[in-house]
């Protein structure tokens, strides 16, 4: 049986996770942060106070931000590494 190598690895991680795939995954996580405090704001009562839809709103932004900031990185990580000299 034969180990495997990190460039295995690599190959397999990154044929899963692309750039667009970041994006989508932190864009999707963002808009679920999002809808929910708007749609409030939309059709619920003018004088609500919806404290846990604000909380759902900064931290679903914040979690797809970092998601995408993350593919990013990667992508330009992946770049380099790819690039030959």
């Amino acid at each position: 049986m034969e180990r495997p190598t990190v460039s295995d690895f690599d190959d397999g991680t990154n044929a899963r996770w692309s750039l667009s795939r970041f994006l989508m995954v932190g864009l999707i996580i963002a808009l679920v942060g999002y809808l929910p405090l708007q749609f409030y704001i939309l059709f619920g009562p003018r004088d609500g106070n919806p404290i846990g839809l604000g909380l759902l709103f900064v931290i679903g932004v914040f979690t797809g931000l970092v998601v995408v900031v993350i593919g990013f990185i990667k992508h330009t990580i992946q770049y380099f590494m790819n690039r030959k000299v």
